[in-house]
């Protein structure tokens, strides 16, 4: 063996090592911060709040791309920033409307529900047999998770698609930031007042807002943080349903790239979050319903753009910069 093998063998040693010692670093790193977010959660809750689920989910993603390329760093904001952009305007668009001079619309989705379901809307059907004041039931737990997993799951997927492929992450991103858009132009054109406004205002018999009913029983801190946010939106963001929405854009984004026996678990999540909706006295069935129809729309048009593109990506882009992530295996 020749003194240069030698000195090739021991770089390449040197190479594995490191990248050995990274891998470490990286898993180490990752230890420490879900050690650090189950503390957090212990003591003030599960973060339900957009803006803070984001930057966790952020955190964690850039703990594994220790050691990578700087670049990694800077494809990590600009992929994620314009989601967070897009999701605070529509957080923070309660008032918008009435700038305008547009009441809140009360009686469409009302008739509507009523029409379908031989005058009487499921809200009510609902609520007088599954509601009790003062009583928490399990279904009331499995109410509230239903519910706040809104507010998690699509960025925890989106977090999985980046860390395992980045080209469909940005397809995710793109279709989260139209549809995003899509509920908030609604939302100033056509505000629209919830079943439990309308009960408050005497227009339904007996419906009430429970979607916070379950925190008495899980006994966390998140209770507060979900009131919070409940208070800081926009009251009368009702039409179209983007918890409908959102929870059926990731079961019809993920339906081809999970194993088919996960397929039906996709397709009872959105079903599972409309009945939640209207149990609860979040939204009308016409909501519901109307928010997947939005998704559907933003899945079809996107996919439409995407094809029409392909043979023409723009010059100068991210993509053009090498990656140091190549999977683009199905999520498991």
């Amino acid at each position: 063996m020749s003194a240069t093998d030698i000195a090739h063998v021991a770089s390449e040693r040197r190479d594995g090592s490191q990248f050995l010692s990274w891998a470490v670093a990286r898993r180490c790193a990752l230890v420490l911060y879900f050690a650090a977010l189950g503390a957090w959660s212990a003591y003030y809750g599960i973060p339900v709040q957009r803006e803070l689920v984001v930057l966790w989910i952020c955190g964690a993603l850039a703990c594994a791309s220790i050691g990578r390329h700087p670049r990694e760093i800077l494809r990590l904001v600009l992929d994620w920033l314009p989601m967070v952009v897009v999701l605070s305007a529509y957080d923070f668009s309660r008032g918008a409307a009435d700038s305008f001079g547009i009441g809140a619309h009360v009686h469409p989705m009302m008739d509507f529900d009523r029409f379908v379901f031989f005058g009487h809307t499921p809200t009510e059907w609902l609520q007088a047999h599954l509601y009790q004041p003062g009583v928490v039931h399990w279904w009331d737990v499995a109410f509230t998770l239903t519910y706040t997993s809104y507010f998690i799951v699509p960025f925890t997927v989106g977090g999985l698609l980046w860390a395992r492929d980045r080209a469909a992450f940005r397809r995710f991103a793109n279709r989260v930031v139209a549809l995003a858009l899509a509920g908030l132009a609604t939302y100033i054109a056509f505000p629209a007042a919830p079943p439990w406004m309308a009960g408050e205002t005497g227009l339904l018999e007996g419906v009430h807002r429970t979607t916070a009913d379950g925190w008495s029983v899980l006994g966390t801190g998140t209770a507060g943080l979900f009131s919070e946010g409940q208070a800081s939106v926009n009251l009368v963001a009702a039409v179209p349903s983007l918890h409908s929405a959102f929870t059926a854009l990731v079961a019809m984004f993920l339906w081809r790239r999970v194993r088919p026996w996960v397929r039906p678990l996709l397709a009872l999540y959105p079903l599972a979050m409309g009945l939640t909706l209207i149990a609860t006295g979040e939204h009308y069935f016409f909501d519901v319903l109307l928010g997947w129809l939005y998704a559907g729309a933003v899945m079809a048009a996107c996919a439409w753009w995407e094809r029409r593109r392909a043979a023409c990506p723009l010059p100068g882009s991210l993509d053009a910069w090498p990656s140091t992530r190549t999977s683009s295996s199905p999520i498991r």
